[in-house]
């Protein structure tokens, strides 16, 4: 019994010891697609951007971050041009759940966020900024406890004043430096 705790001790020891070790800020970029969902007037286009990582506890990590994306312009219909792609710029505020800074290995991950993106169309005039969300999975690989590399599917949903809101799809990979 006393061999047991002990023993329990010491473990709970070094993985404090090894997490107090860990990185615990990082930055990094991502880029990759944005799929528009339930919108005849977009087309899929793209998504690139900048975030930074805290972790806040063994299992948290808060990601401040930066977007610019493009819808593309829409298919035409019996030769009919519908538009062209709107314009996305946004930051936010992430948190994953899983996926460590600085863990070597394999790491799945949850992410949720919330954020204020400005949705611009030109042709259209339409230029609206509302609170927006964004959440989905993501596979993390951590190379070394430097650098990590991850892949993400999510949801963004951006309600609009008028009712309704506009979503896409985004299937990001980016890489992150841990400082």
């Amino acid at each position: 019994m006393k061999r047991t705790l002990l023993a329990a001790v010491v473990m709970l020891l070094a993985c404090s010891a090894a997490q107090a070790q860990a990185p615990s800020l990082g930055i990094g970029a991502f880029g990759g697609v944005n799929i528009p969902i339930v919108q005849d007037d977009q087309g899929n286009g793209t998504v690139f951007g900048i975030h930074a990582r805290v972790k806040l506890l063994p299992f948290l990590v808060a990601e401040p971050n930066f977007l610019l994306s493009k819808w593309g312009d829409p298919d035409a219909i019996d030769g009919i041009v519908l538009g062209e792609g709107s314009k996305i710029t946004g930051f936010g505020l992430d948190a994953t759940l899983g996926g460590l800074p600085g863990a070597v290995g394999f790491k799945p991950f949850f992410f949720a966020g919330i954020g204020s993106f400005k949705i611009k169309n030109e042709l259209t005039g339409f230029d609206e900024s509302n609170i927006g969300y964004k959440g989905g999975l993501g596979i993390g690989l951590g190379l070394s406890p430097k650098f990590d590399v991850d892949v993400r599917g999510g949801l963004l949903v951006v309600p609009q004043e008028d009712g309704g809101s506009k979503k896409g799809a985004l299937i990001t990979g980016g890489v992150t430096v841990n400082l």
